[in-house]
């Protein structure tokens, strides 16, 4: 009965935000007044909910994003925004669900592929990631192929199958060749991998380009360390905390060495 009256409280506030009101104007005329736009206001509260999300008020996310899905049931991204929040409180089920619920919608939307792919990896189905990921890639005006070029390989990773990893990787860097991210992300895989001497050639390649990052110069140090290169780990390891003296990689080092001394 609680939930039958709410829903006639809701089809009632409906029926008054849409109804045409009648106003008066300077000449003593009446004109209706603009009526309710149910996806201007599904847009603006879902502007809201991934600007709540982005900054850690979930609740309010919550409460925007499902006005959002209420004011427009059939708007795929307001349910990839929902598959977003509930992506980051953890609820993986439930994010899968709306993300599934964004492609019956929109079947070629290659993000949405690409960021169900991503949900399943971390939740160790890496063959069915591996499938959307694939549907992402398949779709021909999709433009953020390295990236899920970087994402299958990353996956591939994870389920073990290094071959195959490599292979997405490779793809990933032709199509982005100077992308300093994806050439960091690769080297990482590597090092976890113990593969050295390949993780030495990316990072070569990762040299080339203009740009230091935190990322970069902590797995020039990493790589140094593992190869017994004590000159060489310093001098990346002094050029981290001297250029990003505040990012996760300094303060990592900067742990790693209190240690060592201690």
């Amino acid at each position: 009965m609680r939930i039958l009256l709410h829903t006639v409280s809701v089809i009632l506030l409906a029926t008054l935000s849409t109804g045409c009101v009648s106003q008066r104007t300077v000449d003593g005329k009446e004109k209706p007044a603009q009526q309710f736009n149910a996806r201007e206001a599904a847009a603006t509260r879902l502007a809201l909910g991934l600007q709540y999300l982005q900054t850690g008020n979930y609740e309010q996310a919550r409460v925007n994003l499902e006005k959002a899905r209420d004011y427009t049931p059939e708007n795929p991204a307001v349910q990839t925004g929902l598959a977003f929040y509930y992506q980051r409180v953890q609820d993986y089920e439930m994010a899968e669900q709306y993300y599934r619920r964004a492609i019956q919608l929109q079947p070629d939307n290659g993000d949405t592929h690409n960021n169900l792919g991503a949900l399943l990896c971390s939740m160790g189905r890496y063959q069915a990631a591996e499938q959307h990921f694939n549907r992402a890639l398949q779709i021909p005006d999709y433009v953020k192929v390295a990236a899920t070029y970087e994402n299958a390989a990353r996956c591939a990773a994870r389920a073990g199958d290094l071959q195959k990893s490599d292979q997405y990787f490779q793809r990933a860097i032709n199509h982005s060749s100077r992308n300093s991210t994806i050439l960091e992300t690769y080297a990482a895989v590597l090092l976890e991998q113990q593969r050295y001497q390949d993780a030495a050639d990316v990072l070569a390649r990762r040299a080339q380009l203009p740009q230091l990052s935190p990322e970069y110069l902590w797995l020039e140090s990493e790589l140094a360390r593992y190869q017994n290169d004590r000159v060489r780990q310093r001098s990346f390891g002094e050029l981290l905390l001297s250029r990003f003296p505040d990012s996760r990689q300094a303060q990592t080092y900067r742990a790693r060495a209190a240690k060592t001394k201690s």
